[in-house]
């Protein structure tokens, strides 16, 4: 059985209508993000954020993130906040 996300300007379509003017307001910035439904992290996963971090990576054409201990001495680049605080930590680009 397959449960819905129930994320999305469906279920939130006060929340997509700010975010769009936001976005409108900042176009430059506006095309380096992308809004993300954490369902999958936070219910399904059950990721906590305060003690994990993701750390994504590009292999053979994939992005893969694997979620561990936070460790103050790695150094990431970030690339996913929430709620301000860092919550995905990038590795390099590969040289294409």
């Amino acid at each position: 059985m397959t449960t819905k996300l129930a994320c999305g300007p469906q279920s939130d379509p006060e929340f997509f209508d700010a975010l769009n003017k936001l976005f409108d307001q900042y176009p430059e910035a506006a095309d380096k993000y992308a809004i993300k439904c954490m369902r999958m992290e936070l219910d399904g996963l059950k990721i906590d954020f305060g003690k994990q971090v993701g750390v994504s990576r590009i292999e053979d054409g994939r992005v893969i993130t694997e979620y561990v201990d936070r460790d103050p001495t790695r150094g990431h680049d970030c690339c996913g906040w929430w709620h301000g605080e860092c919550i995905l930590a990038c590795d390099p680009w590969p040289q294409m």
